[in-house]
C-alpha cells in the first residue's frame, strides 16, 4: 500500500510540470510568432542592434494564466533581450489584451500585433499548420519616427485617430523615439514601469540625477531617499524604479498640493515646487532634506511647445524627446529652494496626512 501511494504521488508530481509546459508552449509559440512577423515586416536579422521590442507579456493574463514565457519565444527567435537594452516589458493592468511591438530605428517603421483569441484554444497540431501571421487578429505597420511624422502629419493623424496600436500609440511612439535617441537602460526601465514616456517621468529622472549629485548616498547600508511627493506627478514612478522608494517601504509619501499653495510657493521662489527629498539614516535616525523646484516653463519655451500650433498628438512627444538634452544638466531646470536637517519629529510632520509640508518647513 505504501509503495502504491508513493507511485501515485510521483505520478501526480510528473503531471504538474507537463500541464505547465503545455501552457508555456502556447505562450512561447506566440512570442516566437510575434518575433517572426516583426522580423519579416521590419526586415531585420536576429540580434540586429537597430531594433527595439516592447510587449506587455508577463503583465497580461490570458484565460487566467500568466504570459511571461512569450518573452522567451521573442528572445530565442529575434535575439532581442532585456539585458541588451532592446526588449522591455511595458507595464499594463493584467486584464488588458496581450500585444507585441517591434521598432526599427533606422527606417522609423514599427509593427504592432495582437493575438487572435481563437489561437489560445487551438491544439498544438492546429498551431503547427498555421502561418505565423495568422496567430494575430491585428497587425499594423506604421511610421513612428517623430521627425518623419512631423514632416508628414497625416501619417500621425492616421496612427492616432484610427488607433493603429489599439490605444497604445502615445506610449509606444514615445518610448521608441527616446530609445532611438540613446536613452539608457535605467531611463528605459522607468518609462516602461510608468507605461509611457512623458515630461513628468523625464523630470523625475532629472531630479534623481540632481539629488544624487548634491545629496549623495554615502552609507549604502543605512541611508535611503524618502520622497515627500507634494505635489505629486509622474516623477514619482521614476523614483520607485530607480531608487526603490515606494509607499510600501515607507520611503514615499504622496499628497496633493492645492493650486493656491502651489501658486504661493512659485510666487515666493519663482519656480514650480517639485517636492521634497530626504536622505534618511535608519541607524542614527537623522537625515538631511531639500525642497526642490522644477522649471517646466523655460523648457517648454526653449523646445517650442509652449504655444504649440502643430498636430494635437505631437507636443508632449516633442517635449519628451527634447528634454533628453537636459538629462545631463539637471541644474538647468532644477533649483534647491530650501535645505534643512531632519530628525524623527520633523520627518513625521512632513509625511503625515493633512499636513502641508511646505508650511511645516516655514516656506509659506
Amino acid at each position: 500500500m505504501k509503495r502504491m501511494y508513493t507511485f501515485l504521488l510521483a505520478f501526480c508530481c510528473l503531471l504538474l510540470p507537463i500541464s505547465a509546459l503545455a501552457e508555456d508552449d502556447l505562450m512561447y509559440d506566440l512570442g516566437s510568432r510575434a518575433a517572426e512577423v516583426g522580423m519579416d515586416l521590419l526586415n531585420f536579422e536576429p540580434g540586429a542592434d537597430n531594433i527595439l521590442g516592447l510587449t506587455n507579456a508577463g503583465h497580461a493574463m490570458v484565460k487566467g494564466k500568466t504570459t511571461e514565457h512569450a518573452l522567451t519565444g521573442i528572445t530565442d527567435v529575434s535575439r532581442l533581450s532585456n539585458g541588451n537594452n532592446n526588449l522591455f516589458q511595458v507595464n499594463r493592468p493584467n486584464w488588458k489584451p496581450l500585444w507585441f511591438y517591434f521598432f526599427n530605428k533606422d527606417s522609423g517603421m514599427a509593427a504592432y500585433m495582437e493575438p487572435d483569441a481563437a489561437f489560445y484554444s487551438m491544439s498544438t497540431e492546429d498551431r503547427k499548420s498555421l502561418a505565423a501571421d495568422k496567430a494575430f487578429s491585428q497587425i499594423s505597420l506604421m511610421q513612428v519616427d517623430l521627425d518623419k511624422m512631423l514632416a508628414n502629419p497625416n501619417e500621425g493623424n492616421t496612427t492616432f485617430n484610427k488607433k493603429k496600436f489599439s490605444g497604445n500609440e502615445f506610449s509606444l511612439i514615445g518610448i521608441s523615439n527616446v530609445w532611438a535617441a540613446g536613452a539608457g537602460y535605467d531611463f528605459m526601465n522607468a518609462a516602461a514601469f510608468h507605461d509611457h514616456l512623458c515630461p513628468g517621468v523625464t523630470s523625475g529622472y532629472m531630479i534623481i540625477k540632481y539629488v544624487e549629485k548634491v545629496m549623495p548616498i554615502t552609507n549604502q547600508s543605512a541611508e535611503t531617499y524618502i520622497d515627500i511627493g507634494c505635489p505629486n506627478w509622474c516623477k514619482e514612478d521614476a523614483y520607485q524604479m530607480i531608487w526603490d522608494s515606494t509607499p510600501g517601504k515607507n520611503s514615499m509619501y504622496v499628497m496633493a498640493l492645492s493650486p493656491e499653495d502651489e501658486a504661493a510657493v512659485k510666487a515666493k521662489y519663482g519656480i514650480r515646487p517639485a517636492g521634497i527629498i530626504v536622505k534618511w539614516n535608519s541607524v542614527s535616525l537623522k537625515g538631511k532634506g531639500i525642497a526642490l523646484g522644477f522649471d517646466f516653463d523655460t523648457i517648454s519655451q526653449e523646445l517650442g511647445v509652449a504655444n504649440w500650433t502643430g498636430p494635437a498628438w505631437a507636443p508632449k512627444l516633442v517635449q519628451d524627446i527634447g528634454m533628453m538634452d537636459y538629462v545631463d544638466k539637471p541644474e538647468s531646470a532644477i533649483k534647491t529652494l530650501k535645505e534643512f536637517e531632519v530628525d524623527e519629529k520633523l520627518l513625521t510632520e512632513l509625511k503625515t496626512a493633512g499636513n502641508n509640508p511646505y508650511k511645516v518647513l516655514g516656506m509659506i
